[in-house]
């Protein structure tokens, strides 16, 4: 691209770019269908509380999937009620499940499945007490280990187990991969270091397998409940924990909700503390590339303005304003931009255009 004709593009977006909201399946939740009572009732006797509409319940799935509150009731809590509800919804659909069954099988499920508006939703978590996770998610390569009298084994296709890391991903909007556990799995991560944790022995087939992170998680088998030892990381963030449920659905639940609430505190919003900061911006060779660059800026969760300064050769220099402190986090995550270096002086982030 020549500078002249640079130039144009760059008097062409010289005004301050509001940043349109990202159409995601974040903005997707799903709740379970009661069969239709014998005669009519809104009242549960046995639990002594009030039925509430499906699509509420579809709506909190949402707005725990993009705060990371893992178990909490958004919805009771920011006070909505169907009708509210309702209004946020843009479609919605009744389908069946398969899920596990207590002998062992499968049983089908009737499920409600809800579209909300992502720009209103955003505004509404927003305007809360709660942080907002934007839409740059890791993938995760997860290992699995059951331990029997001491001896740990890879854990093999799992249908149940497959079920819930599947719930869970939806859940949490947290991609999950398992390995296909060929040789060069096996070589490089063995169960001893699963159930050890030592998330580092992964990092060769994090990468090959194309995840941002790794999770490692011990199933051990008690005689009424399951227990999970958990270890995981990405980038400079590692953790460990342990869990346990009634059943080994549980402690994926429990385990992947308190991932996803570190995830979200990392990656959190605040509308509140929005900042300016330069990227420089090299390897745009076409008009094609310029354009795709600048929407994708745009596109960045908590990125409010992207307002074009200079150009010169095949390299540009944008002004952002971000309410996040995660930038190079979300760009790594999700971007064309291949990372070069920080100009600790200036704060300026200096990429490549990996096009």
């Amino acid at each position: 691209m020549n500078v002249p004709r640079l130039t144009l593009l760059l008097l062409a977006a010289a005004g301050w770019c509001q940043c349109a909201a990202a159409q995601l399946p974040l903005y997707v939740g799903e709740a379970v269908v009661a069969p239709a009572p014998a005669t009519p009732a809104t009242t549960d006797t046995a639990a002594g509380r009030t039925a509430r509409a499906p699509i509420l319940d579809a709506l909190n799935q949402v707005l725990v999937r993009l705060t990371g509150q893992a178990g909490r009731d958004l919805v009771a809590a920011l006070e909505i009620d169907a009708e509210r509800a309702g209004q946020l919804a843009l479609a919605s659909q009744y389908r069946n499940v398969a899920v596990p069954g207590p002998d062992g099988g499968f049983v089908e499920q009737r499920r409600l499945r809800v579209d909300f508006d992502p720009e209103a939703v955003d505004r509404l978590v927003d305007q809360s007490e709660f942080s907002r996770w934007g839409h740059e998610r890791p993938a995760f390569l997860v290992w699995i280990v059951t331990t029997d009298q001491g001896r740990a084994e890879y854990l093999e296709a799992d249908p149940v187990i497959d079920y819930a890391l599947e719930q869970a991903a939806f859940r949490y909007g947290i991609p999950l991969t398992r390995p296909i556990l060929d040789a060069n799995d096996r070589i490089e991560v063995a169960p001893a270091d699963i159930r050890g944790g030592f998330t580092g022995e992964a990092l060769e087939a994090m990468r090959r397998y194309g995840a941002d992170g790794v999770i490692m998680l011990e199933l051990r088998e008690n005689p009424d409940f399951v227990t999970g030892r958990w270890a995981w990381r990405i980038a400079n963030l590692e953790n460990a924990f342990q869990r346990s449920g009634a059943d080994r659905i549980e402690v994926v639940e429990l385990g992947i909700g308190r991932i996803a609430g570190a995830l979200a505190a990392r990656f959190a919003v605040d509308p509140q503390a929005a900042s300016a900061r330069r990227l420089v911006v090299s390897g745009i060779r076409s008009d094609a590339h310029y354009t795709e660059l600048l929407a994708y800026l745009r596109g960045l969760t908590g990125v409010s303005r992207v307002r074009p300064l200079h150009a010169e050769g095949d390299t540009m220099t944008f002004e952002i304003v971000s309410s996040t402190g995660g930038l190079r986090e979300r760009i790594r995550l999700t971007g064309p931009l291949a990372f070069e270096r920080h100009d600790l002086a200036t704060g300026t982030l200096h990429y490549r255009l990996a096009w």
